[in-house]
């Protein structure tokens, strides 16, 4: 068996809207089970539970872009003043490279953990003599799916 292979922190992308987020430093995904009781008097001293529902949310932090046209502060602030629906897509880039970003930008994975998730909180951090850095918080709606990338 080959040694295994650890999955760096910087090659994982939160894609939104088909983008990646810009000059992103973290990212976050969470899935969680919402599980009711089903003991009975036949579970004796142990809780029995099942799954009763699902959710999941995503998070990204940044350092804040002033370029136009990227998924920035300002186009994330926009999408949820307008209770906008995103999609999300988390995974390794289809042109991942091992020094630095392909000249086009980076393309959407293949292989990623996506759906539709709304933006449930922004944060701006503006401390003086440093770069700006942003917060975005994304809550799921609906089911979280799992993308293989094979036909």
């Amino acid at each position: 068996m080959a040694k295994s292979k650890a999955l760096k922190g910087k090659d994982l992308m939160i894609f939104m809207n088909g983008k990646a987020i810009a000059l992103a430093t973290n990212h976050t995904l969470n899935l969680s089970a919402e599980t009711s009781d089903t003991s009975s008097k036949d579970s004796g001293v142990w809780t029995e539970s099942e799954i009763t529902g699902m959710n999941w949310t995503a998070s990204s932090e940044s350092v804040c872009s002033a370029d136009e046209d990227v998924n920035s502060y300002e186009a994330m602030l926009d999408a949820m003043l307008k209770m906008e629906i995103v999609p999300i897509k988390l995974g390794i880039p289809a042109n991942i490279s091992k020094d630095e970003m392909p000249e086009g930008g980076w393309t959407e994975p293949q292989k990623y953990y996506g759906g539709n998730a709304l933006i449930t909180g922004i944060d701006i951090t503006a401390t003086n003599k440093e770069n700006a850095t942003m917060t975005v918080n994304l809550t799921g709606v609906g089911q979280l799916r799992k993308e293989t990338g094979e036909a």
